[in-house]
């Protein structure tokens, strides 16, 4: 139960604090307030307790399929925000606070709500708590610890002036995030399945600690499909294209 429950937070809540220090990086690099913060967790806390009581109700929609329509749409505008920052940051050097505010909330909603379920669940069943209590003091301590890493990474980037760098590793992590957003409609067939492309469990398992931490940052899978490595390139590759064209446009208005 003890590791169960610290995978289980590698898993669920590691996302939101890879979000979190970056956001973090960017809002303090760019001087822009902190509220995003506070609002983004009261309103994503709320929202995961809200969609895990109607989860049973909204499963039942469009033939069993309406919770995973409406985890993808909800991932899909998470993307969305992010990629109105990235645009902002790199036009104007600062973003609108509601977009963090927005992407973080609706993380913290998604990933909220299946960590409640998961730890309602063992709550429910376990007899001796002890393990599950430390379980979880030790998987915040560590998604924590990893988080302060990560946000002293990334804040360092900016610092020295490598926008570019700590572009990437947020366009990597949205897309991870968007990719299994799409995962979730080909389990209920509403886009068709294909064979994995390769298998790396044999070094990196997807259920091993370093697999969850590969996926928080930048959307891991050990055995991915051609439609996933599609939408992942394509979630990375398009905003690096627009943003590198209308630098071009910008500096060939600059010479004339």
């Amino acid at each position: 139960m003890l590791i169960n429950s610290i995978i289980l937070f590698l898993r669920d809540a590691l996302p939101v604090f890879v979000l979190a220090s970056f956001l973090l990086a960017w809002s303090n690099h760019t001087k822009a307030n902190h509220h995003w913060l506070g609002w983004g967790t009261v309103l994503g806390l709320s929202g995961a307790l809200i969609l895990t009581a109607l989860v049973n109700v909204i499963s039942q929609w469009q033939e069993g399929a309406g919770l995973e329509l409406i985890l993808f749409c909800s991932q899909s505008l998470a993307y969305l925000f992010l990629i109105l920052i990235v645009v902002d940051f790199c036009r104007a050097q600062h973003s609108h606070p509601a977009f963090a505010l927005a992407a973080f909330a609706i993380t913290v909603m998604l990933n909220g709500a299946n960590l409640l379920v998961y730890l309602w669940g063992y709550w429910a069943f376990e007899e001796t708590p002890l393990a599950l209590i430390l379980g979880t003091v030790m998987g915040l301590a560590l998604c924590f610890s990893l988080a302060v890493l990560l946000y002293l990474a990334a804040y360092h980037l900016l610092l020295n002036g490598a926008r570019r760098a700590f572009i990437c590793l947020v366009l990597l992590y949205a897309a991870g995030q968007l990719t299994q957003a799409f995962t979730l409609l080909s389990q209920v067939d509403l886009l068709p399945s294909f064979p994995s492309l390769w298998d790396s469990s044999a070094w990196i398992s997807d259920e091993s600690e370093v697999g969850h931490l590969l996926n928080s940052l930048m959307g891991y899978e050990e055995a991915p499909g051609p439609l996933q490595l599609l939408v992942y390139f394509l979630a990375v590759g398009l905003p690096l294209l627009g943003l590198g064209l209308s630098r071009q446009l910008k500096l060939g208005k600059g010479r004339n």
